[in-house]
């Protein structure tokens, strides 16, 4: 089959199947809905998320992601597991996540809208309590002499030096909290300079933390030892005494601190702390601060630590999106983390306190839209979505119709012409046949018209003619054959008159002579 012979059947094809206005507009109308739903499709974000979070917050995205499996919502999460903070920061804003979880304290989380705060962050300065001092030898060497050789009145005399001694343990046990401490219930800030200050790592804690609140002091770093200290070391770095004072940062009721505090907590008795009074101040500099209360025991231990109100810092732990993630999909995602805000404290105790953001335009941070929309109670249906498109779908459809209406009446109308130029044609083969002088040219005419018969042959596979149609080409067909033949006859006729008026005249000639 060649290009043309192809080329020709699609054609016919085509012209066949538009000639059926009905189906042509059914078919175009499927089509039209077919694509715009393609286009909602495609445009609208997959409810499949990447969300970056560093150590702490991994095992707080798989307790969110089975509560969204338990719920059987249309969304799915996926970690992309960081190593910190400024890690975190960078996975989102190189597009490796759709999430991210981020303190606020970092300057690249007001980059990114907030969809809930997962916690306050709380700071905490901590002096491990001093080691027991060991029992004067004196005394137990006097009560063993008192078995033996010493009366009653030297057991008083040396009762009376042990008494004596004990009160002296005890106030250079006072003395020591003075150094710490100083006159007030808890030490200051200023008075870790040329101390060994270890910061707890694996929690929110970090050497930047530290040194902005030492700096706020006017405590020079350098003045300041600085060390990392692994928290399953940090029981055996307390006992050795190679740190005067620990920073540790997380949920105040969470297990960094409460470990913290446990550790450093020697001999039943309880650590002290050193208090961020300038906490406001701090907080007025550093907008991603804030001052806090700490109430007398919210650190748990044995006993009870702080032993009194502990004013400190805090920062928060948000959960944000990419500005230009749809709005659908974080609502959904909204709607399963705040309705789930008691299972998920549940799964993480005292790890997560979820809040939501401030929605006040003059907030410090700006909420993501479809976390805006629950908040406000003004999701939106699937008519208050999608109703002004099928409105303007529904003004657009009968343009579009009448559209395919006309394309298919241009088509049936060239359909038309074309019968009307094989009609044409017979008829113009009709008039050449009566004005035929030869038999060569009726011959020629005959080829004409039989190629003008399988036109329409072929011309009637493809399109349904009418009765008038039909009856047209059948009579014009009829005139072409009768007018073929009867031209023949009578050039055949004329050719034997000439011929026997030729042979009379010869014969007479020879007659005469």
């Amino acid at each position: 089959m060649s290009i043309e012979s192809l080329e020709h059947m699609v054609r016919n094809k085509v012209r066949l199947f538009l000639r059926h206005t009905w189906l042509v507009t059914v078919c175009g109308t499927l089509a039209l809905v077919g694509a715009i739903w393609a286009g909602f499709y495609f445009t609208i974000e997959a409810d499949h998320m990447r969300i970056a979070a560093g150590p702490v917050d991994q095992k707080f995205v798989q307790a969110l992601s089975n509560q969204i499996a338990n719920g059987h919502h249309d969304l799915t999460l996926q970690i992309v597991p960081t190593t910190g903070a400024k890690e975190t920061a960078e996975a989102i804003s190189k597009g490796q996540a759709d999430l991210a979880i981020l303190p606020s304290n970092l300057d690249d989380s007001l980059n990114w809208p907030v969809i809930a705060i997962l916690r306050q962050n709380v700071m905490a300065l901590i002096v491990p309590a001093p080691a027991a001092a060991a029992a004067p030898a004196k005394t137990a060497t006097s009560a063993k002499a008192s078995k033996t050789t010493k009366t009653s009145s030297d057991k008083t005399s040396k009762g009376a030096k042990s008494s004596k001694s004990a009160k002296n343990d005890d106030i250079d046990d006072s003395d020591s909290g003075d150094d710490s401490g100083g006159s007030d219930k808890f030490g200051k800030v200023s008075q870790l300079s040329g101390k060994r200050v270890g910061v707890v790592t694996g929690n929110e804690a970090t050497t930047g933390l530290l040194e902005l609140v030492l700096s706020h002091y006017g405590v020079a770093l350098a003045k300041v030892t600085i060390s990392q200290i692994d928290p399953n070391n940090l029981a055996d770095v307390i006992k050795n005494n190679q740190v005067d004072a620990l920073f540790v940062a997380g949920a105040a009721t969470g297990r960094a601190i409460s470990s913290t505090v446990a550790a450093a907590t020697q001999n039943g008795k309880a650590p002290t702390f050193i208090e961020i009074d300038q906490a406001d101040g701090i907080a007025k500099r550093n907008p991603g601060f804030d001052s806090i209360d700490i109430d007398a025991g919210t650190f748990g231990g044995n006993p009870p630590s702080p032993s009194d109100d502990l004013k400190s810092l805090s920062f928060g732990e948000y959960m944000v999106a990419r500005r230009s993630y749809s709005e659908s999909v974080i609502d959904t995602l909204s709607k399963v983390l705040y309705s789930s805000r008691q299972a998920l404290a549940t799964a993480l105790p005292g790890e997560i306190k979820i809040a939501a953001p401030s929605t006040d335009k003059d907030a410090d941070v700006v909420v993501h839209a479809g976390a805006m929309a629950y908040l406000s109670d003004s999701q939106q249906s699937f008519f208050d979505k999608y109703g002004d498109d099928i409105f303007y779908g529904m003004l657009i459809f009968p343009v579009f119709g009448s559209a395919i209406a006309g394309l298919a009446s241009y088509l049936r109308s060239d359909t038309r012409t074309r019968r009307l130029r094989l009609l044409q044609r017979v008829l113009d083969l009709v008039r050449k046949a009566h004005a035929a002088q030869s038999l060569e040219a009726i011959e020629q005419l005959q080829v004409e018209a039989d190629n003008l018969v399988i036109a329409i042959i072929h011309q009637t596979e493809h399109e349904e003619f009418d009765e008038t149609a039909r009856m047209s080409f059948a009579f014009a067909l009829d005139q072409l054959r009768f007018a073929i033949a009867a031209r023949r006859t009578a050039i055949l006729d004329h050719a034997d008159a000439a011929a026997d008026a030729s042979t009379g005249a010869a014969g007479a000639k020879a007659a005469a002579a």
